[in-house]
């Protein structure tokens, strides 16, 4: 409560990272206070194995083993995720957030945004850090959601000619507000907080302007 427009969020970066007695000290304080968590998880496939090959289980089963995840938060990239560990998010409410610029740059792979969607899970859209993404800019991540899609054995799927811009605008703003617990923010309505910023639509991208949504997205 030191200013009402400051948070304070529980997150550590991630897995490999990070010694078993720091994970459960920072499940204890999620505990604690009932915050959510939130990583770095399935960013890559060797991370992923070298998880399993340390735990014997994969990095989201992992962490919520330890308890991390009672009281909500999620993952950023969770590229490399199983449909047990998709299941695990929507059963404990958690988000993903999908990283397209910072995978792309690194080769890490495609979040299958899809799964995670037709399973009910919260997705946001992230840009993930200056060190791994050269353009930290919201709308390219939103532009690039569209474009990168993937079927269910991680192959890059060219037969998917579009993705719906109100559910990636929507990802990118109420997921990513739901995330965070932000409820007084999550949309544009009476009684909301908001920052509002202008868009030029004379510019020659913003042309013809057909659909608003699509232009933007």
């Amino acid at each position: 409560q030191y200013d009402e427009l400051i948070r304070y969020c529980l997150g550590f970066h991630a897995e490999y990272t990070c010694s078993e007695e720091l994970l459960k000290k920072i499940a204890e304080l999620s505990q604690r206070y009932k915050a959510p968590v939130f990583a770095h998880m399935s960013e890559t496939e060797r991370e992923v194995a070298e998880c399993v090959q340390r735990h014997g289980t994969t990095p989201a089963a992992y962490l919520d083993s330890l308890g991390l995840f009672e009281h909500g938060g999620g993952g950023y990239h969770c590229i490399w995720f199983t449909d047990e560990e998709i299941e695990l998010f929507r059963r404990k409410g958690l988000t993903a957030v999908t990283n397209p610029g910072s995978n792309t740059k690194l080769a890490s792979g495609i979040a299958n945004t899809t799964a995670f969607l037709k399973h009910g899970v919260n997705m946001a859209i992230g840009t993930d850090g200056p060190a791994s993404n050269n353009c930290l800019d919201m709308f390219r991540e939103m532009f690039l959601v569209t474009g990168l899609l993937v079927d269910g054995d991680m192959q890059l799927n060219l037969s998917l000619s579009f993705f719906d811009e109100e559910e990636v605008l929507k990802m990118a703003v109420t997921g990513g507000a739901k995330a965070m617990g932000l409820t007084d923010c999550d949309c544009l309505a009476e009684g909301k907080k908001a920052d509002l910023i202008m868009i030029d639509l004379n510019q020659p991208n913003m042309q013809p302007i057909n659909n608003p949504m699509k232009n933007l997205v």
